[in-house]
């Protein structure tokens, strides 16, 4: 007994049309899935490299007001505060470049009141 095929395949054509479209559609799609796991990557990266780490330091000189009360460094500020004769004196620095861009004088002289 022998398994021969009673007819040939007539949708042949057909059927590696559909084989050839499903090709190209999975190559399309790997190569645009791998384009953006490189710019993940790539964005990744750079971020690492581009941003200073956490034992990174400025190294500056700030003027000497008085006593230093307080120092605050957050949200690219330098927040200083000083005892001068007994007024507080609070001056914020840019932390970037450790130059003054504000500065408080809490107090002053004391107004009687009736």
């Amino acid at each position: 007994m022998t398994n021969t095929p009673s007819e040939p395949d007539v949708n042949e054509a057909e059927t590696q049309a559909v084989v050839q479209r499903v090709r190209r559609i999975s190559v399309i799609s790997s190569v645009i899935m791998l384009a953006g796991v490189g710019t993940v990557l790539a964005v990744i990266g750079y971020r690492l490299m581009a941003t200073p780490g956490p034992g990174s330091s400025i190294t500056g000189t700030i003027p000497a007001e008085g006593r230093v009360i307080s120092a605050i460094a957050a949200d690219g500020r330098l927040t200083v505060t000083y005892d001068r004769d007994g007024s507080p004196l609070i001056v914020v620095y840019d932390l970037r470049t450790l130059k003054e861009t504000h500065r408080v004088s809490v107090g002053g002289p004391q107004v009687p009141r009736p």
